[in-house]
């Protein structure tokens, strides 16, 4: 099986797909030689690289030479633009462009001054010899100074390029120019095809490639017989280079499918000819090669194609970069008129030009001025058929339609997947589509969107890297900054004396308090707001609750009052006095009892025909005040005085007096200071009271089952007060909790034992348990008790139940005013 330059020598060629063949109205500018053009007054030289690898290097006012350069940058993609003409800078200002869009770009406006005055490194051309002995950076150098670009269309760098990062073993010389009118390569290769070859072997001296093959269509006879007798007369191998003819068919002149037509080989999607090892180059690049390695001529003119109907001299010219395109048909004798159609480049892949005082490019290669009879007719856009015919048509193998569809949406992301970027913009699609549709504009823009989207996401990267790199820089200047502060803190604390240091130390310390302080008083309110607002309510509620057990309590012991007989009036003297031993909740229940008795016996009144005898208190508060008592004795001392009274009073309860008798009532043993002088225990304390609440219990209950009859008065003895033997020491909320409800415990049963008591007598108790029942008609001012006759049993129960609630009511608002602590324990 041959090799792949086995072939090439052959002379193989292979087929691609797609294609046409248009007309080529080439002979109306190939039949006359290069000829040159009056120059013009002005000439515009677009700088758009200024801002992004180059810098101006003239300024307005400034004169210039014929060939100086324009721009100055050190980047290796800089591309330097030279002065095509010697004169003035008048100006530095956007000028219309010369692309489709028309937009303006910075352009240097330079006022000819007829002289050509030629930059002075111009006048030193070197020999072959000399440049053979140059290297490869030298060769470089030079290309790059001249400001070399790709003449075949796209103007990239040819410096770049003749740069790649991989081995070139295939050099293409691409002389084919398939576009229709267009002949500037054709008649370049028929009258300096020796500048061409020795460009080329400038090329070879570079990459040291192993074929070269000069591709030439089959429609230029005299461009393949000059180009093969100048290729043998040089000094490349002669196995090495070779000039090949291809079929005329468009557009073969493109670079991928030149390559396939020689090769046989695909350039992948997104990649470049470099990756396959083959360079492709223009004839006319080459011709600017030699000019600027042998001649250091900068890239200041090229050969233009001015053809059309339209054009009364169509030819080719050599025209300086820069000059204005209405220059150039006036130059030419143009016949239309200004609304007559201009276009930039042959009639499949040129664009109209929106003004034509746009200046020439370096890749303008022809301007085309056709006339009615060479335009298709106008028609309007009609909806697509989904013939297929641009499918077939399409050089590079893609999907025109789907293309179209997504373009013309502008969802120019799917139009991307379906390879928009592999677009060659040949035509071929545009010409052969029979709804004449301009599926090569949709491309463009869409193009144009994806190009704009890559470099605003480019501007977004570089500017997040700026921003990283600007917080780092504050952030590194931060830690300097706390680094050198740090260290100044050190110093003079190292040159601190002892009197500073004890000083800023104290200032450290007042600080820390006072942040400490307003941390605790803004805490402290809110605390004691939740504190008194719960035992608000908590005290509020154990006081409600406990004023309706004392009404219900009050009302079952008036109705189980009864007749009983009369018991003696004298009760006997116990010999000993012995605690009594209950259990805690029998012992809190008493006392809550005895302070209702107590309560209930103050309420109570004389009758009218006996005053109440009271006698003196006794006062054994200080007996012992001057010879100081063990807590021991002082506790039984307590204890044994609360059990005598409480059976004092039991017993004065059993036998009242007769009517000539005085109620003698005994005085209140005050025991709560018996040994002020010495502190108890809250436990001793509390055990003390429990006792006297007990034996006091007890003793209420033996007087409401006997009770005196209506000629005697009630003989309630004086209530022992021990609320306050510790009143010093304070009683807990559990404590508190578990007396009411064994208060209210014991009231349950007592309204039990009341309600199975027997029935009521005629008579009426003389004393009733609480307040007096006093009717309004039959009371007298001093208060006397009404007579159970005189009232009905419904007017008494109505008056009871009526004064319950009232005295609760009385005590819930005295309760709420008071907060002594023996309230709380009578609640």
């Amino acid at each position: 099986m041959l090799t792949l330059f086995e072939q090439i020598d052959k002379g193989t060629l292979w087929r691609v797909a797609g294609g046409i063949h248009p007309p080529e109205f080439k002979t109306l500018s190939n039949q006359s030689n290069i000829a040159r053009l009056p120059l013009a007054d002005q000439y515009i030289i677009p700088v758009p690289q200024v801002g992004e690898s180059c810098t101006l290097a003239v300024a307005v006012g400034d004169m210039v030479t014929q060939g100086q350069p324009l721009t100055q940058g050190d980047s290796f993609r800089h591309l330097p633009v030279h002065a095509p003409v010697s004169g003035l800078i008048a100006a530095i200002e956007t000028r219309p462009s010369n692309h489709a869009s028309g937009l303006p770009v910075l352009c240097c406006i330079i006022d000819n001054d007829h002289q050509q005055r030629l930059c002075p490194a111009m006048h030193a051309p070197l020999s072959q010899d000399d440049v053979k002995a140059m290297s490869s950076d030298e060769l470089l150098n030079r290309v790059k100074r001249a400001g070399v670009a790709g003449l075949g269309g796209a103007a990239f760098p040819t410096h770049i390029k003749l740069k790649p990062v991989s081995d070139i073993e295939l050099l293409i010389i691409n002389g084919v120019e398939c576009e229709p009118y267009i002949t500037s390569d054709d008649r370049l290769m028929r009258e300096h095809s020796t500048e061409i070859v020795r460009g080329i072997e400038i090329i070879h001296q570079l990459l040291g490639p192993k074929r070269i093959v000069i591709a030439i269509e089959d429609n230029k006879p005299q461009a393949i017989e000059q180009m093969t007798d100048a290729l043998n007369h040089s000094d490349l191998p002669a196995q090495c280079a070779r000039v090949t003819a291809i079929p005329t068919v468009y557009p073969s002149g493109g670079e991928k499918q030149l390559i396939q037509i020689i090769t046989g080989q695909e350039v992948p999607s997104g990649a470049i000819p470099a990756n396959l090892g083959i360079l492709v180059q223009n004839v006319g690049t080459a011709f600017s090669i030699t000019q600027a390695v042998y001649c250091n001529a900068p890239l200041i003119e090229r050969v233009v194609t001015l053809t059309g109907h339209n054009v009364g001299r169509p030819g080719n010219y050599w025209v300086p970069i820069g000059t204005p395109v209405d220059h150039l048909l006036r130059c030419t004798h143009f016949k239309g008129d200004s609304e007559s159609p201009i276009i930039i480049g042959g009639p499949m892949m040129g664009y109209m030009l929106p003004n034509r005082h746009a200046p020439l490019l370096k890749g303008t290669n022809c301007i085309l001025a056709p006339d009615n009879s060479e335009m298709a007719p106008s028609a309007p856009e009609m909806p697509c058929i989904r013939c297929g015919e641009c499918a077939q048509a399409c050089p590079a193998g893609l999907l025109p339609q789907q293309l179209f569809w997504h373009a013309k949406a502008e969802e120019y992301d799917k139009a991307a997947s379906y390879n928009l970027r592999d677009c060659i913009e040949c035509g071929c699609c545009s010409y052969v589509c029979p709804s004449d549709i301009p599926l090569v504009e949709y491309y463009r823009v869409a193009k144009s969107a994806l190009r704009v989207e890559a470099e605003e996401k480019k501007q977004a990267e570089l500017a997040k890297q700026r921003f990283d790199s600007r917080m780092l820089r504050l952030e590194q200047e931060k830690r300097a900054r706390e680094e050198k502060a740090k260290q100044a803190a050190q110093k003079r604390k190292a040159a601190m004396s002892g009197t500073d240091k004890d000083a800023v130390a104290a200032a450290m310390a007042r600080i820390k308090a006072k942040k400490a302080a307003e941390t605790t008083t803004t805490a402290a309110p809110a605390s004691n707001a939740d504190r008194s607002a719960t035992t608000s309510n908590t005290a509020t509620q154990d006081k409600v609750a406990a004023a309706i057990a004392r009404a219900k309590a009050k009302k079952a012991a008036q109705q189980a009052s009864s007749a009983v007989p009369e018991s003696s009036c004298n009760a006997p003297e116990p010999d000993e006095v012995h605690a009594p031993v209950v259990s805690q909740q029998d012992k809190i229940a008493a006392a809550i009892a005895r302070a209702k008795a107590k309560k209930a016996a103050q309420q109570n009144p004389s009758s009218d025909e006996h005053q109440q005898v009271e006698s003196n208190d006794v006062d054994v508060s200080n007996a012992t005040s001057s010879t100081p008592i063990s807590e021991a004795e002082a506790k039984k001392a307590k204890i044994a005085a609360a059990v005598a009274k409480a059976k004092a009073k039991k017993a004065g309860q059993q036998n009242p007096s007769s009517d000539e008798h005085q109620q003698v009532e005994p005085n209140d043993v005050d025991v709560s200071n018996a040994a002020s002088s010495t502190p108890i225990s809250e436990a001793e304390a509390k055990k003390a009271k429990i006792a006297a609440a007990v034996a006091k219990a007890k003793a209420k209950k033996a007087a409401q089952q006997n009770s005196s009859s209506d000629e005697h008065q009630q003989v309630e003895p004086n209530d022992v007060d021990v609320s306050n033997a510790a009143s010093s020491t304070p009683i807990s909320e559990a404590e508190t909790k578990k007396a009411k409800i064994a208060a209210a415990v014991a009231k349950a049963k007592a309204k039990k034992a009341a309600q199975q008591a027997p029935s009521r007598n005629a008579d009426i108790a003389a004393v009733p348990l609480e307040a007096p029942l006093v009717h309004a008609d039959k009371t007298s001012q001093q208060g006397k008790a009404v007579d159970s006759d005189e009232l009905s049993a419904a007017e008494i129960k109505q008056q009871r139940i009526a004064a319950a609630v009232a005295k609760a009511k009385a005590k819930k608002l005295a309760k709420a005013a008071s907060a002594a602590p023996d309230d709380e324990l009578e609640d």
